[in-house]
């Protein structure tokens, strides 16, 4: 018995005989009906005969004794419990046990109601009958819950009302935005507030349009997790209707296909850079074959005009135009070496799917790579580095070097505004575990970029620069060199604040 006081315990009177159904209306029902005291010990049979329930029940108009002396062992804990919680609390308790009844279990259900501060009725109800048909209806819900928790989906029942209150809705919830399933189904958070704002004008006005048609509805959108991430949304539903044509709620089912389309951008990004590359290494080479030609004829021109300085050394008209000479000439070379400039780059470009993969050890790569880089870097900017060990990369030597180099440059340009000792730049590699990735950052807090620049940072030819101070094709050239080792690029940026590059490239293994 448990250890929790107990009211005082009044004399047992002597247990009483049934009476008839006139005197007792109890006895006609099928249950047995005892009142205990705070013991548990019989103080009075209302109707029903022990023996049925209790084959071990003491003959009729012997002393009764405890409620508890009837049932096996290991179900008294819970009975006691359960009187003790309707004495103390003064509220009906109710429990079920299987008690062995012959060489099979009965179920009964007992239900404790207080009478007084120490005296219950005690219920004792056959469930034996039904338990085949609970039994059923227990594996059954076993059976569907397991489905759905293992569905790669969420699944809900919502109500048609402004917020789509959940009437069900299961636990995966709670891995595609970071609140468990209970905070719906208790109403702390709707499922249109997980929706991204942009969308929710579109996901119900697309519901509502199905519903109209009396079809199913299929939406992409996005969902934002409680970490800030946005995760791609695919869902399929329907309405459910009632007896009376009206709609009771909405039934489906929310995919998660963040990943789906990342690897869709990706492949089409893939597509693009290869498609680009042929095209950039055509440009390259039929650029290249001109601007020699220029390039040849100036050398000429340069060694023709020195000749005719020296004829004409005395003729200040003739030095003086031919100074002017010299300077438009500086000025198509500076251009020459522009689009020299710019071919190169469309080279690397092309050849980045032709450079051969290797295991590569990054904090040695990225060691050296900065060491020749630094003197690009320090007059503009204090240069800050944390290698971290990683494991190996299978990745192209020279393609790593040329997009640190490249983000190292875009990073000086950002922050050429500033005075060295403001401007700063900082060079972290580590590893991610969870992905299995080594992540290569490259961060500076110069001018950053707003929402429509960074949109368009990967284009081709695109730049914020003035004109002939870029050529556009930093970013563009280091995602199709990342792309072409298995890895991506990422870049975050707050205008005034300062830009973060991420490289990631997969683990060798």
């Amino acid at each position: 018995m448990s250890e929790r006081k107990r009211p005082a315990k009044r004399q047992s009177p002597e247990p009483s005989k049934p009476t008839t159904a006139t005197e007792n209306p109890l006895i006609a029902t099928p249950d047995l009906v005892l009142e205990l005291d705070a013991d548990g010990t019989i103080c009075h049979v209302h109707s029903g005969l022990m023996r049925t329930f209790f084959p071990e029940a003491p003959d009729e108009g012997d002393e009764m004794g405890s409620f508890q002396a009837l049932i096996p062992s290991d179900a008294v804990a819970p009975i006691d419990e359960a009187l003790l919680r309707a004495l103390d609390e003064q509220e009906a308790q109710s429990l079920e046990n299987l008690i062995p009844r012959g060489n099979e279990l009965a179920r009964f259900q007992c239900r404790f109601s207080p009478l007084s501060a120490d005296r219950v009725l005690a219920i004792v109800r056959d469930l034996t009958e039904t338990f085949p048909e609970q039994d059923t209806l227990h594996q059954s819900e076993q059976r569907f819950r397991s489905l759905v928790e293992n569905l790669p989906a969420v699944v809900y029942r919502v109500r048609l009302d402004k917020h789509w209150t959940a009437l069900f809705i299961s636990e995966r919830i709670e891995e595609l935005v970071g609140r468990p399933a209970r905070d719906f189904l208790e109403q702390r958070v709707t499922i249109s507030q997980m929706i991204h704002p942009e969308d929710r004008a579109y996901v119900q006005r697309e519901v509502k349009s199905a519903i109209a048609q009396r079809v199913p509805f299929e939406l992409h959108y996005r969902m934002i997790h409680t970490d800030g991430t946005v995760r791609r949304i695919w869902e399929r539903g329907r309405a459910i209707y009632g007896r009376v044509n009206q709609i009771t709620y909405l039934d489906g089912a929310i995919f998660d296909i963040t990943d789906l389309h990342r690897l869709r951008q990706k492949v089409q990004t893939n597509n693009k850079m290869a498609a680009v590359g042929s095209l950039a290494a055509g440009v390259a080479h039929e650029i290249n074959n001109p601007l020699a030609i220029v390039l040849a004829n100036l050398e000429f021109v340069t060694e023709e005009l020195g000749a005719v300085q020296q004829a004409y050394a005395s003729d200040d008209v003739v030095s003086d135009a031919i100074q002017d000479i010299r300077q438009a000439i500086s000025k198509v070379q500076s251009g020459i070496d522009r689009v020299r400039s710019i071919i190169d780059d469309l080279r690397s470009f092309s050849d980045a799917a032709q450079n051969q993969a290797e295991e590569l050890d990054m904090v040695r790569l990225v060691s050296w790579a900065l060491r020749r880089a630094e003197p690009g870097v320090l007059p503009v900017a204090s240069l800050h580095k944390d290698l971290q060990e990683v494991p190996r990369v299978w990745a192209s030597e020279v393609g790593v070097v040329q997009v640190l180099w490249n983000l190292l440059d875009n990073a000086a340009d950002a922050v050429n505004h500033l005075s060295p000792e403001e401007a700063r730049v900082d060079v972290n590699l580590r590893h991610n575990p969870e992905r299995d990735l080594v992540v290569l950052e490259v961060r500076d807090n110069g001018r950053g970029m707003s929402e429509d620049v960074l949109s368009r940072a990967f284009e081709p030819f695109f730049t914020t620069q003035g004109i002939g101070e870029g050529a556009g094709l930093g970013l563009f050239v280091c995602q199709g060199l990342v792309a072409s080792m298995g890895g991506d690029i990422t870049v975050d940026s707050t205008p005034d604040e300062g830009t973060t590059v991420k490289v990631l490239l997969p683990v060798h293994t």
